[in-house]
């Protein structure tokens, strides 16, 4: 199983994240787009895991999960990664209680660590948009994110849960799949 760990993001955050994404989409670069539905900040990817470790994995994800407390977070700003020069991923990015949110990701790595996964050497976290696949209209693509990431800013939400989800590759797109949820402390 393709595997990884997910902070959900509420309906009114996936469609602000696809108005924006639709804004973007006018200037016909060649991206392939996020789906609202799949919508999410990754916490914590673990790539192909064997069916017999889903047991323990998931007791030691309700471990990092009742050791962390709830927090807020927020959309703000816009970009891409790696840089404006080679762009590769369109983002939108969060902020608020962003020790919080770091926390839970560190208890994550923590507890997970014994199961053999390696801890993140840099946590970002983020809304993923879309993924460039060719130079069509980048510059224009580029110079609109930064223009319109200026002015992103949403409402903060709370986040009191984070996912197990499962991720299944297909010609059409990535099917994801919540596995567990657990709720914070």
């Amino acid at each position: 199983m393709r595997l990884f760990t997910a902070i959900p993001v509420p309906d009114h955050i996936k469609t602000y994240s696809s108005t924006i994404r639709q804004e973007l989409e006018e200037i016909n670069s060649d991206v392939k787009w996020v789906e609202e539905e799949n919508y999410h900040l990754t916490l914590k990817f673990l790539g192909d895991v064997a069916e017999d470790l889903l047991e323990p994995l998931c007791d030691f994800l309700e471990r990092a999960a009742v050791s962390s407390t709830s927090f807020k977070l927020r959309l703000q700003g816009m970009g891409v990664y790696p840089n404006r020069r080679r762009p590769r991923v369109i983002w939108i990015g969060i902020s608020g209680e962003m020790e919080k949110a770091l926390f839970l990701g560190e208890r994550v790595d923590a507890y997970l660590s014994a199961l053999g996964f390696e801890p993140e050497t840099r946590r970002d976290y983020h809304l993923t948009l879309g993924r460039i696949r060719s130079e069509r209209n980048l510059d224009e693509l580029v110079a609109k994110v930064y223009q319109r990431g200026a002015s992103i800013q949403t409402d903060y939400f709370w986040v009191t849960e984070f996912y197990l989800m499962e991720s299944q590759l297909t010609s059409h797109g990535p099917i994801y799949t919540v596995k567990r949820k657990f709720t914070l402390d």
